[in-house]
């Protein structure tokens, strides 16, 4: 009698189900590397070892392609990179890798990071997997789409601008960004040393506090999270800007989810933020981005040794969106007066939304995550919009942009679909060090919230 072949166990078994998904789903262009031989020996060997002490055995993952990653290229989808190939995993990467996940391959970007849309000229444009003539969101559009798909069953992203939890809003799926600072740093190709972190992306909150868990400890001390007066926790509920363009039918949506928490203890209060809150991040967020990229950039290739500098990536970006954002900065960087002016309205903001906070005693905001479901992209990088043709990066981060640009944590969750079976996050923000308690209010929001989903 022949041997009895063994059956896969546990990783082995999710990782064959996430690769049929992912070869079946292969012209969402989710993707720009993938390696099956790599993650099914991966698999095998974390099924071989002890079950104990391994808290993502059976996690599949896809990790952005800004995140250095041992065994691909990392080239933050962009042609300058294609031939940076780390010899280890970031610091993140390795922590999910010793704690059981397996790594598939990596995920498209939109490029640089610098964009919404996930439309790269170089690897193509990721698709929504909900319907495949919309964008998934940007800038981690590739790791949105997989895990929506079925591809992973979690996914790392970057957030500097919203690019975690647009995508994750726009494809339906819970997006979550730490507070700066949080996660290990390191091996990634930056945008902004003090607005970057690793996000995490999956189907429910609950994976996602694991996924939070192992990339925390040990690398952060305890946090200071919030402790609500009387056990009952207190959101804050701007309308304006953040309901402006909404079709009727998701503002009726999102009130309708809001009195859901109102009906299970959660106390729901509708407070103006301050204009100059809007007019602080409008002034300061992308110039500092674009002061920090050029340094950032020459640091991180740097210390890889490659023979490439900022300049040289800039001049060979493939995207016409980008090309047009960061080729001036190799001529003309921002002065260093307008960024330190920057710094001043980023700290002017923080005290805003804190006495913002105290004086209507909330915990944390809770906003649409963006004002549309999944669009059609247009020409110019812009968005349909009911008819109307709107700038892509302006529409799609207003709603999210505050807690990215101060990096605050925060999370979005899907929770309102409209009439074609598309979904739209609702976003929590918090001030930074109450990761895990926001992650608890959001627990409660899914639990609420779940019996509304129409997939």
């Amino acid at each position: 009698m022949g041997r009895r072949e063994e059956a896969p166990g546990e990783a082995e078994e999710q990782t064959l189900r996430c690769l049929r998904l992912l070869r079946n789903g292969h012209s969402s262009q989710a993707f720009t590397q993938v390696d099956e031989v790599a993650a099914l020996a991966a698999a095998r060997t974390v099924d071989q070892g002890e079950a104990s002490g391994l808290p993502l055995r059976g996690t599949v993952l896809a990790i952005k392609d800004n995140i250095d990653t041992a065994g691909f290229a990392t080239t933050a989808g962009t042609p300058a990179l294609r031939g940076n190939r780390p010899r280890h995993d970031a610091p993140a990467v390795a922590a999910l890798r010793a704690a059981g996940a397996v790594v598939v391959g990596k995920a498209n970007m939109h490029e640089l990071a610098y964009g919404t849309t996930s439309d790269n000229a170089v690897y193509g444009r990721v698709r929504n997997p909900l319907r495949p003539d919309r964008i998934a969101g940007g800038s981690s559009g590739g790791s949105a789409a997989a895990v929506a798909a079925g591809m992973v069953t979690a996914a790392l992203g970057t957030e500097t601008g919203c690019s975690v939890r647009v995508p994750a809003s726009l494809c339906g799926v819970v997006g979550f960004r730490p507070t700066v600072g949080t996660y290990p740093a390191g091996g990634v190709v930056p945008v902004s040393t003090t607005r970057d972190t690793i996000g995490l992306m999956a189907r429910t909150v609950d994976e996602v506090w694991v996924l939070d868990r192992v990339l925390r400890h040990p690398h952060r001390a305890e946090e200071a999270d919030w402790a609500p007066s009387g056990g009952r926790v207190r959101l804050l509920a701007p309308r304006h800007p953040f309901l402006d363009g909404m079709t009727p039918e998701l503002r009726v949506a999102f009130e309708d989810r809001l009195a859901a928490l109102a009906r299970v203890g959660v106390d729901v209060v509708e407070a103006e933020l301050p204009d100059e809150a809007h007019h602080h991040a409008a002034d300061c967020g992308l110039r500092i981005a674009l002061y920090e990229t050029p340094p950032g950039i020459d640091r991180y290739l740097g210390s890889r040794g490659l023979p490439l500098r900022f300049a040289h990536v800039a001049a060979r970006v493939a995207g016409p969106d980008v090309a047009a954002i960061l080729q001036p900065l190799a001529k003309r960087p921002v002065p260093v007066e307008g960024y330190r002016h920057a710094l001043e309205r980023r700290a002017s903001l923080g005290r805003l939304l804190r006495r913002h906070l105290r004086r209507h005693r909330g915990d944390a905001l809770v906003v649409p995550t963006a004002s549309t479901t999944a669009p059609r992209l247009l020409p110019g990088d812009r968005i349909d919009i009911a008819g109307r043709a709107l700038p892509a990066f302006a529409t799609l981060v207003r709603n999210a942009d505050l807690s990215s640009v101060l990096g605050w944590p925060a999370v979005s969750l899907p929770a309102v679909w409209d009439g074609q079976g598309l979904p739209l996050g609702i976003d929590l923000q918090s001030p930074p060090g109450t990761d895990t308690a926001l992650l608890s209010v959001a627990r409660t929001c899914e639990r609420v919230w779940g019996t509304a989903r129409q997939r």
